[in-house]
């Protein structure tokens, strides 16, 4: 069977496309192309061929950078094609009248409706009528596609109502589950992923802030990117004012394969996020991998988070609007390195279990079983 994704929004080596779906079905099939952003126009990557476009800088970039991307994947003349952006159901139609028999799966990231909702890129105004839109259109082109793909059971639960194949695959860590005890530890605190003030960033760095009187040597480390410009300045500025240069470092974006040696030089793992729609459905892949790395996590009381969580005991639960309820879950656990370790061996175990990508590999290859024996 021959094998087509495309991304119009992600680096054609996202974590969850390339490093997880790809590479596991790599194991099974030989011939995979990947149609992504990409700043080289042809190479091959681990066994999968990767056709590269220029990336697109606005949403109606990405809107048009769609006519693109199928016009490749028809010339790629697959079996199956997987796709992973909202633009791109407006566009796939195209690939079903081109190859009938070809097979289309959508795998849906976000809950597109409450994105669009709080979009600070559509003006507030019109962001009612593009939620309507986005939520009739996107339920009604569904429809058409023969499978679609998850990353958590609240969007799980919106598509079952109008389509007969819907699956969830978890955005659970491939990292293997290993607590390093003899890596040297350098950071007290880690927040890794995209930052902006919706996923906590601020809260946090006042949390730092409170803590310093008792702990003046605290250190903290962001890995990641600021996705939020006017956060980033408050951030920065705040930092200034308060004389936490040393205490709060930021190592930017950095090659997935780098995440997990981060994560085991901390001791307590920070995924704070605040309170707003699309946190109440998302499931933070980051949680899994500071459990993997056997450090304690320490979380918002959202559903998506606690109920991970608090399943194994593997980290604390906290209001994520309040910086001194997260500046006492971090001392608590400073505090006790006899909990930490038990919290962070938890994790372990939680993964090890039940929150790791090999189990949804599996679930992964059986829908592509399943298309293969349809299309026989």
């Amino acid at each position: 069977m021959k094998i087509c994704i495309l991304t119009t929004g992600h680096k054609a080596l996202d974590n969850r496309i390339f490093y997880k779906q790809a590479l596991s079905l790599r194991k099974k099939y030989e011939d995979i192309t990947l149609i992504a952003p990409d700043e080289r126009e042809e190479y091959s990557e681990q066994g999968i061929k990767i056709i590269g476009v220029k990336k697109a800088e606005s949403l109606y970039g990405r809107y048009k950078l769609g006519d693109t991307i199928v016009q490749k994947a028809i010339e790629v003349q697959a079996d199956v094609y997987h796709f992973h952006d909202f633009e791109l159901i407006y566009k796939v139609l195209k690939i079903k009248r081109a190859l009938p028999e070809a097979k289309l799966i959508y795998d849906v990231h976000e809950h597109y409706p409450d994105m669009m909702r709080m979009s600070k890129k559509v003006p507030r105004i019109l962001r009612p009528l593009a939620t309507f839109l986005v939520d009739k259109t996107e339920i009604f082109l569904a429809k058409k596609f023969d499978q679609i793909i998850t990353a958590d059971d609240a969007v799980k639960e919106r598509f079952d109502p109008h389509h007969s194949r819907v699956d969830v695959i978890y955005n659970f860590t491939e990292f293997e589950p290993c607590q390093e005890t003899t890596i040297e530890k350098e950071y007290d605190v880690i927040y890794q992923g995209g930052i902006s003030l919706e996923r906590g960033a601020f809260n946090v760095v006042r949390a730092i802030h409170l803590l310093k009187e008792k702990l003046p040597e605290i250190r903290m480390i962001f890995v990641g990117p600021f996705d939020d410009p006017q956060g980033r300045e408050l951030v920065f500025n705040y930092i200034e004012e308060h004389d936490l240069d040393h205490n709060i470092l930021f190592a930017g974006w950095v090659p997935h394969i780098e995440v997990k040696d981060y994560i085991r030089r901390s001791r307590i793992g920070i995924v704070t996020l605040l309170p707003v729609p699309k946190f109440f459905k998302n499931i933070p892949i980051k949680q899994f991998e500071y459990m993997s790395c056997g450090i304690p996590v320490i979380g918002s009381n959202l559903p998506p988070i606690k109920s991970f969580l608090t399943k194994y005991n593997s980290g604390i639960i906290v209001d994520p609007t309040k910086p001194e309820e997260i500046a006492k879950a971090i001392h608590i656990l400073l505090s006790d390195p006899r909990l930490c370790q038990e919290m962070g061996a938890n994790g372990i175990k939680a993964v090890r279990e039940e929150y790791n990508w090999g189990k949804m590999e599996e679930k992964l290859l059986k829908i592509y079983t399943r298309l293969s024996d349809i299309s026989s």
